[in-house]
């Protein structure tokens, strides 16, 4: 199958599919390998030791969210030792 560089995937699932998406997504995570795929190819992300995690909630009304956000890098990110001119 071919390799992708970007999955999506949108549905709507009852908390008991949902909470099961959710611990396949955890194990994963600790496993150290996650494998998306559907018809046009697959992706495999390999996450490092660190993680980036953002945990956002909202209520608004008739709408509530909540996103976790999962980031890392594969290579280690290079810094300037040169500080910006300010003028």
């Amino acid at each position: 199958m071919k390799s992708k560089t970007k999955f999506r995937h949108d549905s709507l699932l009852d908390r008991q599919a949902t909470r099961e998406l959710l611990v396949a997504v955890a194990n994963a995570v600790k496993k150290g390998k996650l494998e998306f795929e559907d018809s046009d190819g697959d992706l495999i992300l390999a996450p490092g030791k660190l993680l980036q995690v953002s945990v956002s909630a909202s209520d608004e009304g008739d709408k509530q969210e909540v996103e976790v956000k999962l980031k890392w890098r594969t290579k280690a990110k290079e810094i300037s030792d040169i500080p910006p001119k300010i003028k």
